[in-house]
């Protein structure tokens, strides 16, 4: 029940004026490490101004000590303050982001009661009001506010009650739900062609390298890394000219940050790039050198930034280039999950996986292992049975096309092939042609973003229906060794193939509507 002295707007007013007035000076000047550019910042004058600037990323964001109200900014300045000395600038601001969007929808009641209500009253006021109501990430933002209070010595808080509001409990959130779901995981035939676009640039780089714009070898690197390591965008972008190591022998190794910046121990591991796609940062390396930042620099980014982009631009840029190859826009984060997966399907152990991401606690790493597919699941993925596995792959990618206009092309691009004995052909084209194709045709078609298949259904099921005793007969000769490259390449194939027909059949059904 809440008094009617606890919401007397007059009373609250005269209790946020008497803390106001009991506040201490604020400093003079509050600093602050930018770690994207590397080096300490200002915030000058704090006392005069209401808006604060900070630069972080490489662009300026707004602290908004007004967003409460007028008879809140002496407050408020305090607690960013505290916060800013306590906790990374970029947690500041997303603390001030989730205030803000608390403070335009709900007011400041909660607030307000934070002034006028014992904790044990405060306590039930949470529970029966707050709690229902407000986002996890919005609870995040006012228990920091309580916390503060309690610094502060403000009404009823004091510094021994910081345990009393951490145990004010918000909405739940699960992190993981899209790993859990499976949803942030690129599936294989995407992974394929992101494979296959990184083989073919780099096969282009030798043969004509100047056929190739900065811009389009910048953007591979930077994926490239993604990819592989699965580093978030603002480590990628944290890269500097002086982090790269070009070895006489080819090989190339990066230097990056490994934890998070709101981390207490940050540190820097190296990681060496595939030995395939070296002569790509090889070449771009050379490029940003002679480019001394010219045009290859974006925005703010630091003169020795390598590839010149700031985290969000980074981020961006991760999206786009999924979209263009692979046909969807994964994220960096999806790319991330998806990179710690495959060292957990590959049998790699907590530690591993907790080392390779950078966890500070190896208990993360759980959800991977508890979404790993069992001995049974990989071989039934393999063999393009478990539904777990199923995502309808999409027409734009794979340009289907029908038996006229098959029959119509030079036999060159008409695909055919024997593998592992079995006679397949008619499944489609290929718009290099099997001549010039460097890899398996058939087992490699599937997974190639230069295959056109056939628009019959029943031709790409037989495909599977065909290859599922050779999957059988590798699994039952490797005794459970399901990472063998055989085999996986006849996992992916399959898989593709029944992506495929599936398609194909669900676009049959659309055009019946």
């Amino acid at each position: 029940m809440i008094s009617r002295a606890a919401s007397d707007p007059q009373l609250e007013l005269t209790n946020l004026q008497a803390a106001c007035a009991s506040l201490p000076a604020l400093p003079s000047v509050i600093r602050y490490f930018d770690d994207y550019d590397e080096k300490y910042r200002s915030i000058k004058a704090p006392e005069k101004h209401s808006i604060w600037t900070l630069v972080l990323d490489g662009r300026s964001q707004n602290l908004d000590c007004r967003l409460m109200g007028k008879h809140y900014v002496p407050l408020l300045k305090h607690v960013y303050a505290i916060w800013m000395a306590s906790v990374d600038p970029t947690t500041v601001m997303t603390r001030s982001v989730n205030l803000k969007s608390h403070v335009a929808r709900s007011g400041t009641t909660v607030i307000d009661a934070m002034m006028t209500r014992t904790p044990d009253a405060y306590r039930r006021f949470w529970i029966e009001k707050v709690a229902p109501t407000v986002s996890h990430w919005e609870a995040v933002a006012l228990r920091a506010i309580l916390h503060s209070l309690c610094d502060l010595k403000i009404g009823s808080w004091s510094v021994d009650l910081h345990p009393y509001v951490r145990r004010l409990e918000g909405a739940r959130q699960d992190r993981f739900r899209t790993v859990r779901t499976g949803e942030c995981f690129v599936p294989l035939d995407h992974q394929a062609l992101i494979v296959d676009y990184l083989d073919d640039l780099t096969a282009r780089l030798a043969d004509h390298s100047e056929g190739i714009d900065d811009i389009e070898l910048r953007n591979a690197c930077a994926a490239t890394i993604s990819f592989q390591y699965g580093f978030r965008p603002g480590q990628i972008a944290r890269l500097r000219i002086a982090d790269v190591r070009l070895h006489i022998t080819g090989a190339v190794h990066l230097s990056l940050q490994l934890a998070k910046r709101s981390a207490p121990a940050r540190h820097r591991v190296t990681r060496r790039i595939k030995r395939e796609w070296c002569p790509l940062f090889a070449a771009y390396y050379h490029r940003r050198i002679a480019d001394g930042g010219r045009g290859l620099l974006k925005g703010s980014a630091p003169r020795d930034s390598f590839l010149g982009l700031d985290p969000h631009a980074m981020s961006t840029m991760v999206r786009e280039f999924m979209a263009d190859i692979a046909g969807k826009a994964w994220t960096a984060t999806d790319l991330r999950h998806t990179s710690a997966q495959r060292l957990v399907d590959a049998g790699s152990s907590h530690i591993g996986v907790s080392e390779f991401l950078g966890h500070a606690s190896l208990k993360t790493a759980n959800v991977y292992f508890e979404t790993s597919p069992t001995q049974a699941k990989r071989v039934n993925e393999a063999l393009a049975i478990s539904p777990i596995y199923a995502s309808v792959a999409e027409v734009a990618r794979t340009k289907t096309i029908d038996i006229e206009a098959l029959l119509g092309m030079p036999s060159d691009h008409q695909i055919g092939g024997v593998p592992h004995g079995i006679p397949i052909a008619g499944i489609g084209a290929c718009s290099s042609g099997q001549s010039l194709c460097s890899r398996n045709p058939v087992l490699s078609c599937y997974t190639c973003r230069r295959f056109m298949p056939l628009r019959d259904a029943g031709v790409h099921n037989r495909v599977v229906e065909s290859l599922r005793p050779v999957v059988v007969e590798f699994e039952s000769a490797s005794r459970g060794n399901t990472t063998s490259p055989a085999f996986s390449q006849l996992r992916r194939t399959l898989d593709a193939a029944r992506r495929v027909a599936a398609d194909i059949e669900a676009d049959e059904g659309r055009r019946h509507e």
